[in-house]
């Protein structure tokens, strides 16, 4: 996938897990950051977005990079980090704690983008995962200006920037799992044990 750089959004501040750093939590044998980095291709260039315990994501072999703003503004500071730091043209954006993707995201993200669609996003079910997204990085003006505005949600961001769904309705079980509570956890260890 030439011309596409990804980072992991490592930067939440996980309140729904008792304020455990998500990337760095085990799930059989690796971090979640480290399971996602497992996935992806040779040779693509990579990015870790973090705002805490650096040294341990440093530790990964991966250029680390901080949000821009020393106060926490969610995830949309993490994605306009990526975009600032990347060398390539598009920018390839997953959450650390998406342990469960299709093989497939990538290259159906970048069938479907192009010269006049500058954003789109996985959806599943009729459900958008707005940070399972690939963005031109001709965008970073934009969302450092609707940063400064107070936005916050990436999907409200992403309308507005005219951002269109890729389906990946076709792939079965739910191809996009995210770990957001303790629960989450058991099931996405059920999962990864059974390989699917």
């Amino acid at each position: 996938m030439k011309g596409v750089t990804v980072a992991i959004l490592a930067g939440g501040q996980g309140r729904r897990l008792h304020g455990l750093d998500k990337g760095l939590i085990p799930i059989l044998g690796s971090s979640l950051v480290e399971r996602i980095l497992q996935t992806l291709p040779e040779g693509i260039p990579k990015l870790i977005i973090a705002n805490r315990n650096l040294c341990a994501y440093r530790a990964l072999g991966v250029p680390v990079v901080n949000d821009p703003w020393p106060d926490f503004r969610g995830p949309l500071a993490g994605v306009l980090a990526a975009l600032r730091t990347a060398t390539t043209p598009w920018v390839h954006i997953i959450p650390c704690d998406a342990v469960i993707l299709p093989d497939d995201l990538l290259s159906r993200l970048t069938t479907r983008a192009g010269h006049e669609l500058r954003a789109v996003y996985a959806a599943s079910g009729g459900q958008g995962h707005y940070l399972c997204c690939l963005l031109h990085r001709s965008l970073e003006a934009d969302l450092a200006a609707a940063l400064d505005n107070g936005e916050r949600a990436p999907r409200r961001w992403l309308a507005s920037i005219g951002a269109q769904p890729v389906d990946f309705s076709d792939v079965q079980p739910e191809p996009l799992w995210s770990v957001n509570i303790p629960a989450d956890m058991a099931h996405a260890c059920a999962r990864l044990s059974r390989g699917s």
